[in-house]
Parts: structure tokens; sequence; C-alpha cells
């Protein structure tokens, strides 16, 4: 979801991202492409999520 607003938002350089997500760059680009979540990452990603203006379901809620 993160990733798609990017794209539709022509973000696509890691500093682009960085700056879209608010972090530094190497963090914002390992976030977006890490293929195996670590612990603290779903927080990292409702705050990016949320500094997007995306709305994120409640965990519980979700249903892929």
């Amino acid at each position: 979801m993160i990733a798609r607003e990017l794209e539709d938002r022509g973000i696509a350089t890691p500093a682009g991202i960085g700056e879209a997500l608010g972090m530094p760059v190497a963090e914002a680009s390992s976030l977006i492409n890490r293929h195996h979540w670590r612990e603290g990452d779903l927080l990292l990603l409702e705050a990016a999520a949320a500094r997007l203006g995306l709305e994120v379901p409640e965990l519980g809620s979700w249903r892929p």
C-alpha cells in the first residue's frame, strides 16, 4: 500500500522516499524493499502510512 502510494505520487528515488516518509534515505529504502520484516517494522510502516495520509486498518480486522 505504501509503495503503491509512493509510485502514484511519482516518488521513486531513495532520496524522495526518505523525504516522503520522514526517515533517513537508507532506512526508508530498506523498509520499503524489505522482504522479511523485523521487530519494530510494523510501527515504522504505520507511521509512514500516516505520514502519507493512508488509513491503516486495525491489525485484528485485516484480512488478505
